[in-house]
C-alpha cells in the first residue's frame, strides 16, 4: 500500500490532523530552505504545497505506515443508546472516526452524521457534575473513579455548539490539556456555555510537562487530590481572558501555569511573623554584624522565644521548632550561654560534633535539611561555615543561596549569621549575590545616640555595660522595616533599650490616643501640632510599629490605619525579667543536647 514516505512525505505520525512540512519537491531549490510550505492531512492522506504544484492523494491506501496499529476504539452512542459511530485510536497515537456502512464494513468519515458528545446516555442520566475533558482516554480515566465525563469525537477544537443543550442547569468543569491548543478548547467551551451552564469551572495542571492532561495527573496523584483541587478552583465568570490574564495579554498565548495581575493581586495573603515586625515566617533572613559583636548570643535568645512559644523583649513570637545548625562554637561555651538564658523548649542543637554531622550547603547530602519537621527555624551559625565555596564569588554563592532558597520554597525559615568585610560595619560580607537572594536582612551594631534621629556606629568595647545596640533592618528587606536599641548584659545576653526617639514616641502614642484610630496619611498631618513635619512623622510611625501602635491595612488601595497600643498590653521585655540561676551541671550536654534526622 501507498504512503506518505513514498511520495517523499515524512510525518510526524503520532499527531495525526494537519500538519505543515518543508517539501520535497522545492524547499531543496528555494532561498529560504526552511519554509513550511506543504500542508498534509494525515488523516485523509491529503497533501498541497503552497509554493509549487505538488499536490495529490494517497486517500484510498494506508498512508499510515506498516507499524500502525489500532489499539482501541470508542463508541458513540445516541441518546436511545444507539450505536451510532466509533473514534479509532492509533499506535503510533492518531485519531480517525468511523460508521457503519450498513453491509458490515466502514465508512471512514462523519459526513452527514449528527455528531453527539462521548458518553451520552450516561450524562443524560446522571444529575452529578460533568467533567468535560480533552479525549475519550481521558474520559474513561474519570469514569473509573465514578464521575460523570464526556468529551468530543476528533480532539480538541472540534466540540459543537449543539452539545451545549446537554449541559442546561448543570455543573461544568472543564479539564485542559496543558498546551495552547488546550486552552483554547477549553476558552471556546468555557465562553459557550454562559448563560447554559448553572455553574462552570476550568482546571489547569501547569504541574504536567507540555501536553499533559487527566489522565498524566491521575497516574501522579490520587482521586482525592484531583477533587481538592476542582473544589478549590474558582467559578468562571463569563471571560476567558479575564478569568486568566491581565488586559494586556492574550489568552491563548499565555502558558497554563502563569497567573494573572489580578489572580495574585486578590489573593488575601497576610505576612506572618515568627517574632513579630523582626522575623518574618517563610523567608531567608541575614542576621550580620561584626565579628564579636554578640550575633550569636542575640539569636539563641530569639530561638530560645521561638521554641518555647514566650515573648521576645515585648514582641509576641509564633511557636516554632527551632534547629540551631552550629559549625563554629566548641560545646562549652552553648552550654555555659544556655545556662544564662535559662531552659528552653523547641530548640535543638545540630553541631559538627554530633555523631551525624550538619552537611555543608554546597555538598551532595545538603538536602538532609528537607527532611526536617515542616515548617521548622533553621539557624546557621554562620554562613560562612556552612559551605566551601568562595565568599566573593558571585557563581559560588549564588548556588549556595539557590539552595537556601529551595529550604524557603519547602516551607522553612531560614536564619543565616553572617559577617562584615574589615573596613565597614555597615555592609554584609561577600558577593552580592547574597543580598540579591536574600528576603530580609538585619544588623546589629552598637550606635551612639542622636537626638536628631539619625544613629551614628561607633566601635565601643565588647565589655562596655553602658554600650547601644541597634537591631533591625539594614540594606534590603521584602517586609516592613523596624529597628529596636538593646543593651547587653554579659551575663545573660541583651536586653531592651529606650529608644532615642522614646520620648517623641510615646508623644506621638499619646496624640493617637486622644485622635483615635486614623489613616496613617492623616494622622501624619495631625502630628504638626507636636511640631514634627509629614516625612519625619511617617518614619517615626514606622520606627513605632509594633510597640506603641498598630498599623493595619484597609483592604483599600494604599490606606493604613493607625490604632494606638496600651502600654497596659504590652507583655515585660525578657530582658527586664530576672533569669533562673542554673547550677553549673544543669546541662549536661551528652543527655541534653539531641538531634535525630
Amino acid at each position: 500500500m501507498k504512503t506518505f514516505a513514498d511520495v517523499g512525505i515524512y510525518i510526524d505520525e503520532s499527531k495525526g490532523g494537519n500538519q505543515k512540512i518543508q517539501c520535497p519537491q522545492c524547499s531543496p531549490k528555494r532561498k529560504n530552505k526552511t519554509d513550511r510550505c506543504l500542508s498534509v492531512n494525515a488523516n485523509d492522506g491529503l497533501y498541497n504545497c503552497h509554493h509549487c504544484d505538488f499536490k495529490g492523494s494517497i486517500k484510498n491506501s494506508d498512508h499510515r505506515s506498516s507499524k500502525s496499529k489500532i489499539v482501541e476504539t470508542y463508541d458513540y452512542e445516541d441518546q436511545s443508546g444507539n450505536f451510532t459511530y466509533q473514534s479509532v485510536r492509533y499506535i503510533p497515537k492518531s485519531f480517525r472516526q468511523r460508521r457503519p456502512d450498513g453491509n458490515g464494513g466502514w465508512i471512514w468519515n462523519l459526513k452527514g452524521v449528527q455528531q453527539i458528545p462521548y458518553r451520552l446516555p450516561e450524562l443524560i442520566a446522571s444529575t452529578d457534575s460533568v467533567y468535560i475533558a480533552g479525549g475519550e482516554k481521558d474520559v474513561e480515566s474519570l469514569v473509573k473513579h465514578g464521575l460523570t465525563a464526556t468529551t468530543n469525537s476528533g480532539g480538541e477544537g472540534n466540540w459543537k455548539p449543539e452539545f451545549n443543550n446537554y449541559l442546561i442547569g448543570r455543573d461544568v468543569v472543564i479539564l485542559e490539556d496543558n498546551d495552547s491548543k488546550g486552552q483554547k478548547h477549553g476558552q471556546t467551551i468555557s465562553e459557550g456555555l454562559m448563560g447554559i451552564a448553572k455553574t462552570i469551572k476550568i482546571v489547569r495542571f501547569p504541574e504536567l510537562q507540555k501536553g499533559g492532561d487527566v489522565s498524566d495527573y491521575l497516574t501522579i496523584h490520587n482521586i482525592a487530590k484531583f477533587i481538592k483541587l476542582v473544589e478549590e478552583t474558582s467559578i468562571f465568570q463569563g471571560s476567558y481572558k479575564e478569568h486568566f490574564c491581565d488586559v494586556t495579554g492574550n489568552a491563548l498565548n499565555i502558558p497554563a501555569h502563569t497567573e494573572s495581575w489580578n489572580q495574585i493581586r486578590e489573593l488575601n495573603i497576610k505576612v506572618e511573623w515568627i517574632v513579630d515586625h523582626l522575623i518574618p515566617k517563610g523567608a531567608i533572613i541575614i542576621l550580620f554584624g561584626k565579628g564579636g559583636i554578640g550575633k550569636t548570643w542575640l539569636v539563641m535568645d530569639i530561638a530560645r522565644c521561638i521554641g518555647s512559644g514566650i515573648d521576645y523583649l515585648g514582641y509576641s513570637t509564633q511557636e516554632t521548632l527551632v534547629v540551631f545548625v552550629d559549625f563554629e562554637n566548641p560545646l562549652t561555651v552553648l552550654n555555659t550561654r544556655t545556662q544564662r538564658m535559662g531552659e528552653a523548649e523547641g530548640v535543638h542543637f545540630w553541631r559538627v560534633g554530633n555523631e551525624v554531622k550538619p552537611p555543608k550547603l554546597d555538598s551532595d547530602e545538603w538536602e538532609e535539611y528537607k527532611e526536617l519537621p515542616d515548617g521548622t527555624v533553621i539557624i546557621f551559625d554562620t554562613l560562612r561555615a556552612s559551605h566551601s565555596k568562595d565568599e566573593n564569588s558571585s557563581e559560588h554563592m549564588a548556588m549556595v543561596m539557590e539552595r537556601v532558597k529551595e529550604l524557603r520554597d519547602c516551607g522553612f525559615t531560614v536564619i543565616l549569621l553572617h559577617h562584615t568585610p574589615k573596613n565597614s560595619a555597615t555592609i554584609s560580607k561577600g558577593s552580592t549575590a547574597i543580598v540579591d537572594l536574600a528576603d530580609h536582612i538585619l544588623n546589629l551594631s552598637r550606635v551612639r545616640r542622636s537626638n536628631g534621629g539619625d544613629d551614628k556606629l561607633v566601635d565601643d568595647d565588647d565589655d562596655d555595660e553602658e554600650a547601644v545596640y541597634r537591631f533591625g533592618v539594614r540594606e534590603k528587606t521584602r517586609f516592613e522595616p523596624h529597628q529596636i536599641y538593646l543593651t547587653l548584659n554579659p551575663d545573660r545576653g541583651f536586653d531592651l533599650a529606650p529608644d532615642p526617639e522614646e520620648e517623641t514616641l510615646e508623644r506621638i502614642r499619646q496624640l493617637l490616643l486622644d485622635t483615635g484610630p486614623l489613616l496613617k496619611t492623616a494622622f501624619a498631618k495631625e502630628c504638626i501640632t507636636l511640631k514634627l513635619g509629614q516625612k519625619k512623622a511617617l518614619k517615626l510611625i514606622e520606627r513605632g510599629t509594633g510597640r506603641f501602635w498598630r498599623v493595619e491595612s484597609t483592604g483599600q488601595k494604599n490606606a493604613q490605619v493607625v490604632t494606638a497600643i496600651q502600654i497596659g498590653s504590652l507583655a515585660t521585655p525578657i530582658g527586664s525579667a530576672k533569669l533562673p540561676n542554673c547550677p553549673d551541671d544543669k546541662l549536661a550536654p551528652d543527655k541534653q543536647e539531641s538531634f535525630v534526622i
